[in-house]
């Protein structure tokens, strides 16, 4: 039993410490120093991590929020991850309608900037009403105010009548089949996706 002892505290000896203890004020250690120099590394919160799974046909994205009133948060995340989507919509489609005009036309050039213009963040909203909350989580910080994290998706359906809408407007109206469209959707989704992970 004593071998055993002895055995063990040489072991703990040995292992060299790789973060800081509560009360070192300063690296001690080449591991320790060189952590420091890099900082900290921050982790993605779960329904982070849920927006940038791959997700099948559906377009996610996170939002975050404070508040004294836990519904008042939840509102307010779902707010900013709504937000946050518009935005990425916005992106992917400005930059498919590019792309394709610039392959497709001799004057894609104008005709993408002149389409690319219209489709602002505030045009998407209007498609992501209906979005599903697929993650939610609550913290209550020690101030007692509550930090809630959510992930939207947007269904394929959603993007099928942001389609329709997109091809029925005169203004806007985008030269894509709608399995072209959902096919390059998809497309751009995952280039983003990765970009941002």
């Amino acid at each position: 039993m004593l071998i055993c002892a002895c055995v063990l505290m040489s072991a703990c000896k040995s292992s060299k410490p790789t973060g800081y203890s509560t009360n070192q004020t300063k690296p001690t250690t080449v591991e320790q120093q060189q952590a420091a120099d890099r900082g900290l590394k921050l982790a993605k919160e779960e329904c982070e991590e849920k927006a940038l799974e791959p997700s099948g046909k559906g377009i996610r994205d996170a939002g975050n929020a404070l508040s004294d009133k836990e519904a008042f948060a939840t509102n307010l995340a779902l707010l900013d991850a709504r937000a946050k989507l518009a935005q990425q919509l916005e992106v992917l489609v400005t930059g498919m309608i590019r792309n394709f005009n610039q392959q497709h036309e001799a004057d894609g050039a104008y005709s993408s900037v002149a389409k690319a213009t219209g489709l602002t963040q505030a045009y998407f909203e209007q498609f992501l009403q209906n979005t599903r909350m697929i993650c939610k989580n609550t913290y209550v910080k020690q101030d007692g105010r509550y930090n809630v994290y959510v992930c939207v998706e947007m269904d394929e359906n959603m993007q099928r009548s942001m389609y329709k809408k997109l091809s029925d407007d005169k203004k806007l109206h985008i030269d894509f089949e709608e399995s072209q469209f959902l096919k390059e959707l998809e497309k751009a989704k995952e280039d983003y996706r990765k970009k941002k992970e």
